[in-house]
């Protein structure tokens, strides 16, 4: 064996442990644990935890969660800092849960997860969760949740289900979900699972329809309106068989979420006709959404193609285009014979020009196409972008690359007034030797040297320039 291998050394301390450990009896085991967790009280709730008995270990694991949250509180306010030891508790209990999963212990898995939930939601009252842990956990305990329930449902009794069913629904209903109702939707959704059983679906159906007798006057009563509905089509589509579930679509096909089923129905049929036409009558109802339009267009775009409709496509394609979407210049130039691109490139271009701001694809378009030229023409109009385009302008614009680069710099070098500062404008500096050479960049830090001579950080920042 090396001593020096801190492995090895690693290794044999633990056979160490191991020897030592076996050599004691009961009573002085159970000492060495007892004298550990009274200096390490978080080992005493693990051990808790861990080795529980079954009956009482949702109560102990409420009392983890709660004494995790509470121990990371500092006057009453959790800090993004100690959001993750706030959470321990609830990790344990998922990980704890999804072994219960794996082992087929579904009730008790579902129990656990709906322990995590109530007392973590509520942390978002009292706490900085900037880095989105809680939302993440009460995501990780739906999923344990949705597992365990179709895992189940072949193995388990009417009874058992119905258990588990009302578990489920009580905790889906209650207060702490009012203002965070994406939770709710999704154990209800869970809940759904159990509709092909006539009595849980008749109970889950009162409740989504007394959730879906409140008021309807802001965005969010609105979307929970749609949430509620999604969860009426899926009971509908699971028990009722495809005909309802389409003629559900329909009925509700205002709803966005119900005009994309509707597409995706009509695409699988073949009924591109009625493809365009939803997204037709989509454009116009969501005008005032540019996302929905934006998205109508493009299920659009697609029944064109299936149709061959070539006319079509140069329209939309432009016009999408212009939305900034490069993936609809490439279409674009496929529709058109090599001849005729270059009138239509061109016409392209100049509308781009036209505009006030640029966006990003006109560049994309410019280097798709090697427009130096246009390149050019843009980093002189935008100077900062010399930084990133002057590799497509070199060839062909060595001397105003140059020129622009120089114009940059001094410019930096103008408005700089801290060691931050400085450093960004040597980064340019940097970038411009890359470009243009060591002679040119060399002749710019001495002018620079000389006019900021009395900026003693700024010299020395130019002075760490290699």
């Amino acid at each position: 064996m090396n001593p020096s291998n801190p492995n090895t050394a690693s290794r044999s301390s633990e056979i160490d442990l191991h020897t030592i450990l076996s050599n004691q009896n009961k009573e002085e085991l159970i000492k060495i644990i007892l004298d550990l967790s009274d200096d390490y009280p978080d080992i005493e709730k693990l051990l808790l935890f861990k080795y529980t008995p079954q009956k009482d270990e949702i109560s102990t694991a409420k009392k983890l969660i709660t004494a995790s949250i509470n121990g990371a509180k500092r006057k009453g306010f959790i800090d993004w800092r100690q959001v993750g030891p706030a959470l321990q508790g609830a990790d344990l209990t998922l990980q704890k849960a999804q072994v219960k999963v794996e082992k087929g212990e579904w009730e008790s898995a579902v129990l656990l997860a709906l322990a995590v939930m109530p007392p973590v939601v509520k942390m978002l009252n009292f706490s900085d969760d900037s880095n989105g842990s809680i939302g993440d956990v009460m995501n990780w305990a739906i999923r344990t949740i949705d597992d365990a329930v179709t895992t189940s449902l072949p193995n388990l009794n009417d009874k058992e289900k119905k258990g588990l069913f009302d578990a489920i629904i009580k905790e889906a209903l209650k207060a702490h979900y009012d203002g965070w109702s994406d939770w709710r939707y999704a154990l209800l959704k869970t809940c759904t699972n159990y509709s092909p059983a006539k009595d849980l679906r008749i109970k889950l159906e009162k409740q989504l329809e007394s959730l879906q007798s409140g008021p309807e006057s802001t965005w969010h009563d609105r979307y929970e309106k749609t949430q509620i509905k999604l969860l009426q089509f899926e009971i509908i589509e699971r028990c009722d068989g495809a005909d309802r579930a389409e003629r559900f679509i329909y009925e509700n096909i205002l709803e966005s979420e119900f005009r994309e089923k509707a597409i995706a129905l009509e695409l699988g049929k073949g009924d591109y006709k009625k493809v365009i036409q939803l997204c037709l009558d989509g454009e116009e109802a969501n005008k005032e959404y540019r996302g929905l339009v934006h998205k109508w267009k493009e299920y659009r775009y697609q029944a064109y193609e299936m149709i061959g409709d070539i006319e079509q496509q140069k329209q939309l394609a432009r016009e999408l285009l212009f939305k900034n979407e490069f993936s609809y210049y490439l279409k674009l130039k496929e529709l058109y014979l090599p001849n005729e691109w270059n009138v239509v490139l061109n016409k392209i271009v100049d509308d781009f020009n036209k505009m006030d701001y640029q966006p990003s694809v006109y560049l994309s378009i410019l280097k798709e196409e090697n427009l130096t030229a246009e390149l050019l023409a843009y980093c002189q109009s935008n100077i900062r972008s010399i930084i990133d385009l002057y590799p497509y302008i070199i060839k062909d614009y060595l001397e105003e690359v140059n020129e622009l680069f120089t114009k940059y710099i001094e410019y930096s070098a103008e408005e700089a007034t801290d060691r931050k500062k400085y450093r960004t404008v040597c980064s340019i500096i940097k970038t411009y030797k890359k470009a243009c050479g060591t002679i040119h960049s060399h002749k710019l830090i001495g002018e620079l040297r000389e006019k900021y001579k009395r900026r003693p950080a700024f010299i020395e920042e130019l002075g760490k320039i290699r």
